[in-house]
């Protein structure tokens, strides 16, 4: 496939996940191709930092996304922006926060929010602001619908501790990740410890 031509599906922590889904996709008459870079094997490492990315044409984007099922989440511009705007000016602590939903289910508001553990490698919230936060979405209307948090340093993908921590399945739960690096929006579904990421469209 043409290098111009391509369209990524998703971005994969290990190369094995991107395999499987790239099978899927050609059981559907759907061409993918796997691109990771590792240094041509000797540095499998960089997956963790970079991850496996899953590509298709352009034109099979849709389809590709149908196929493996996966879930789109659409924020709009703000509120990406203000998600990355807290992560970078707490770097290289994680930013943490919430965000509402209407009753439609659209991402309407975003709730920078103080991560108590100021760590790098972990978050908890603050229990009077998350308090504070879920008030101001009720006199709205709004609901709690998700938890989004930073990785100062390495890919947007959930640690063992952001799985463990992941209590409400019904949370869509966006990672900011490499904030330090080149800052990209990943968003999952965590259901009893099980990780499925959804497609994020940043837009109106």
């Amino acid at each position: 496939m043409a290098g111009p031509s391509l369209a990524s599906v998703r971005v994969y922590p290990r190369r094995g996940d991107a395999e499987i889904a790239a099978a899927v996709l050609r059981s559907e008459g759907i061409d993918a191709v796997v691109v990771a870079e590792d240094e041509g094997g000797l540095n499998p490492g960089f997956y963790s930092s970079f991850g496996v990315r899953l590509s298709v044409r352009a034109e099979d984007l849709a389809r590709a996304r149908a196929a493996l099922g996966i879930e789109t989440l659409r924020l709009p511009y703000e509120v990406a922006a203000a998600m990355v705007q807290q992560a970078r000016f707490v770097a290289p602590t994680e930013a943490c926060g919430l965000f509402a939903a209407d009753g439609d289910g659209r991402i309407v508001m975003v709730y920078p929010l103080t991560n108590i553990d100021a760590s790098p490698r972990r978050f908890t919230v603050a229990p009077q602001e998350h308090y504070g936060a879920w008030k101001h979405a009720e006199r709205n209307g709004w609901t709690i619908a998700g938890v989004f948090h930073s990785h100062p340093h390495t890919a947007a993908y959930p640690s063992a501790a952001d799985v463990a921590g992941a209590l409400d399945p019904r949370w869509y739960h966006v990672i900011v990740g490499q904030v330090l690096v080149r800052p990209e929006i990943r968003a999952y579904r965590i259901v009893d410890g099980v990780v499925s990421e959804l497609d994020v469209v940043i837009g109106r």
